[in-house]
């Protein structure tokens, strides 16, 4: 085989060709762009190993400038460089090259809004953001505030660093308008041991549970020591009686003293108590003959004693029972033990030479291990079950399960909203109730913060355990700021003994605007509470009140209806879900469309109404032009009834778009200009958009060219004449035929020109011929006309 016929054929598939680059961009392009075997062949790339012009066209990959300020944008981000600021396109690579998940401490300086753009599109769970547009929203306050409430939530509850978290705060409080904090860390069980170990209950230190626990002797009665003090007993007798009570004394403190010890313990303790016992019988039997002697003890007293004695001779009896069983049961189990252990085979171990090992370092001397203590082999003797219910009755109250200082919200005195819900770190598989617990001392420390906040407008406290007095304590704080429009209290676990500390939002001239308290507990008392509360209100007007999916009852829906009728208050109401008689429950409704002017918006979606009680409600609302949105879904309507309900809340939009509707005032010249005046729509809104644009235009600044528009003149210079230099006279030379000036055109009529008919001819324009006809409209038939005279 020749030398040519070798180089037609490709080199083994093992030999190293080719440098195959690992970035998965260059991958990606490599398998685009990687050479056909073609050109492997070839006899000018046999040696060669990288095709880099497959990648440098590529615009999706960067150049080496390019990369060496991505490179530089993952080293930090407060030093800039020189020459990246200076270019507009590197500073954008450098800013789009920075990581989202950068702690706040190395990005809080970023003044580039894209960034916070993809800052917030990456970590806030609200995907309506993309649809905002660049300038419509403040990217970097809450790039800021999403990045500072995962530094709290990240906080332990043990630990609260308040001067790093303070001094970070100082820094974008300017900023930061909106914060949202949800999960926030709880105790860990570590923390709880305290309180489980001081019950002072329960022993846990028992070996056998089992057992059946036998009760002490039983001493004298109350009723027969107070009959011998009565009677007249000799010396003798007294003295019986000092040791009978001496012996009763003892036996009942060896008896509290036994059930606070451990088994053991309290076996020897009964074994005292029983010979205490036996000594108190013979006693007793010697005050009892001496009785019958004639010293004025009745039958029946003597009666009770004997059967007592024969109940303490029968515990006495158990007693010997048990010891004996469990004597028993100790001898078999030391005898299954030894039947259980394997014959012991002696095995012959010969002795070997132990080879002394040579050391050649400090770490190869062997140093024998501690002798064994034995502490190890001692197995817990704990009762597991005693001490698993005792674990399982501590049921983690609230005022035990603390959160860090939420009083740092006074920090941020430019906040305008803020939401708080307690819901715990996030759990997964590990859920336990004490992480949605908190305790009083966190709301008192945020009342303390929200105090401070003079901007606050909207507060949102949901998905939390509160109770009367965290509620009273925090409207406290709530009722005092003057801005205030929106309060959110929803799925709080609120009862219907807040209605108290609900009516103390309204004793000071708040702004409040909208009170949410959707999904609580309120009832009766409540409402009753709050109506009082609005009916004395007089400084605003409350907009929205949210009682949805609330057990008000007919009665309480009735108790608020009561109230705030004839009052300013209340021009969205929202009742989806209530629990109540029907019947109750749409005669309160029709009352209120009937009578309750402020009323705008109803929403009374999933209560179940029947046919004949809706068609009530349509009449209601038929009367009524002033609502604009009326929600009836799922309220057991027919079809016809809810398209009915749709008409009348058009015909309510389209009064109140069109004002002369109604009004006695307005003549028909009124009218008619008024008609004359509207414009459609669409039109209306192309005609606000022009004059926003000439707004714009009015007020735009000049554009600055970026060359030099005007030309300079540049100077014509004089021919050199050399004879006039030397002062020789120039009558000799021919004179300088002066220029004839050039004959003006004759003036022609514009009418009288003739050009004749135009003829696009595209084969003998030339380029600047081209550019001055090519906007004129041409024949109909263009394509085929310039087909026909093109040139062959």
């Amino acid at each position: 085989m020749d030398l040519e016929e070798e180089d037609t054929f490709l080199p083994p598939q093992h030999t190293n060709k080719f440098g195959i680059p690992n970035e998965p961009e260059l991958l990606n392009e490599h398998e685009l762009y990687k050479p056909s075997k073609g050109t492997r062949t070839l006899l000018s790339e046999r040696d060669r190993e990288i095709y880099a012009e497959a990648f440098i066209e590529d615009p999706r990959l960067l150049t080496l400038s390019n990369l060496c300020v991505r490179i530089l944008a993952k080293r930090g981000t407060r030093n800039i460089a020189l020459p990246v600021q200076q270019d507009l396109l590197k500073l954008r690579i450098h800013y789009d090259s920075i990581d989202v998940n950068l702690p706040l401490k190395h990005c809080y300086f970023v003044k580039d809004v894209r960034y916070w753009q993809r800052v917030v599109l990456a970590k806030s769970s609200d995907k309506s953001l993309r649809l905002k547009k660049f300038q419509e929203y403040d990217w970097r306050g809450k790039g800021l505030s999403i990045k500072f409430a995962e530094l709290v939530e990240a906080c332990p509850a043990e630990f609260w660093p308040e001067a790093k978290m303070a001094r970070l705060a100082w820094k974008i409080r300017d900023s930061v308008r909106s914060m949202h904090i949800k999960h926030l860390q709880s105790l860990k069980d570590y923390s709880f041991e305290q309180y489980i170990q001081s019950e002072s209950e329960i022993d846990v230190t028992s070996e056998e549970s089992d057992e059946v626990i036998i009760s002490s002797d039983e001493p004298d009665t109350v009723e027969e020591e107070a009959e011998e003090e009565h009677e007249d007993i000799p010396e003798p007798a007294k003295e019986n009686k000092t040791k009978l009570k001496a012996t009763k004394r003892v036996s009942i403190t060896g008896s509290v003293k036994s059930a606070k010890s451990s088994h053991s313990v309290r076996y020897q303790e009964e074994q005292r108590s029983t010979e205490k016992s036996v000594r108190r019988s013979k006693e007793d039997k010697h005050v009892e003959k001496s009785d019958y002697l004639g010293f004025g003890v009745d039958e029946r007293t003597m009666e009770r004693r004997r059967a007592r004695y024969a109940r303490n001779e029968q515990r006495q009896l158990l007693r010997d029972l048990q010891l004996k069983k469990k004597e028993e049961r100790e001898l078999r189990r030391r005898r299954r033990s030894l039947l259980r252990k394997p014959p012991v085979v002696e095995e012959i171990f010969v002795k070997k030479r132990k080879l002394k090992k040579k050391i050649k370092g400090v770490l190869d001397i062997e140093v024998e291990p501690e002798p064994d203590d034995g502490e190890d082999k001692i197995p817990d003797k704990r009762n597991k079950e005693k001490l698993l219910q005792r674990i399982k009755r501590y049921n983690y109250p609230s005022e035990h399960c603390h959160h860090i200082d939420l009083s740092f919200v006074r920090w941020f005195d430019n906040l305008v909203s803020f939401t708080l819900e307690f819901l715990g770190p996030h759990m997964g598989l590990d859920y336990h109730n004490r992480h949605l617990n908190f305790s009083l001392d966190d709301i008192i420390r945020l009342s303390k913060g929200l105090r401070s906040l003079d901007k606050l407008k909207i507060f949102r406290l949901r998905n939390s355990r509160m109770d009367n007095m965290k509620l009273h304590i925090l409207t406290r704080a709530l009722k005092n700021l003057e801005t205030i429009e929106v309060i959110d209290l929803g799925f709080d676990q609120l009862s219907d003994d807040c209605g108290t500390s609900l009516a103390a939002l309204f004793e000071n001239e708040s702004s409040l605007k909208a009170l949410e308290l959707e999904n609580n507990r309120l009832g009766i008392n409540a409402m009753d509470s709050l109506g009082i509360a609005l009916r004395f209100y007089n400084h605003h007007s409350l907009e929205y009140l949210g009682l949805a999916h609330n057990p008000l009852g007919s009665e309480g829906l009735s108790a608020i209806f009561r109230h705030i009728m004839g009052t300013k208050h209340v021009q969205e109401l929202n009742l989806s879900g209530i629990n109540g008689d029907k019947i109750a429950v749409q005669r309160s409704v029709t009352t209120l469309l009937r009578n309750h002017e402020p009323l705008r918006r109803l929403h009374i979606a999933a209560i179940p109404f029947n046919p004949i009680l809706g068609k009530g409600i349509i009449r209601a609302l038929v009367s009524n032009h002033k609502v604009i949105h009326f929600d009836c879904r799922e309220c057991e309507f027919e079809s016809d009834e809810e398209f009915e309900a749709d008409l009348i809340v058009r015909r309510n939009n389209f009064e109140l778009d069109n004002t002369y509707l109604g009004d006695t005032t307005k003549t028909e010249e009124d009218i008619m200009d008024y008609i004359n005046n509207m414009r459609h729509p669409i039109l209306q809104r192309v005609h606000e958009h022009i004059m926003c644009r000439d707004e714009c235009i009015k007020y735009r600044p000049d554009k600055t060219p970026s060359e030099i528009s005007v030309k300079e003149e540049e100077p014509v210079e004089e021919e050199y004449d050399i004879w006039a230099v030397l002062g020789i006279k120039t009558s000799l030379a021919p004179p300088k035929p002066e220029p004839e000036p050039e004959p003006e055109p004759p003036t022609v009529e514009e009418s009288d020109l003739d050009f004749g008919p135009f003829v696009y001819d595209p084969n003998t324009f030339d380029i600047d011929q081209f550019r001055e006809f090519v906007h004129n409209p041409g024949p109909e038939n263009r394509f085929y006309y310039l087909q026909n005279n093109k040139e062959p």
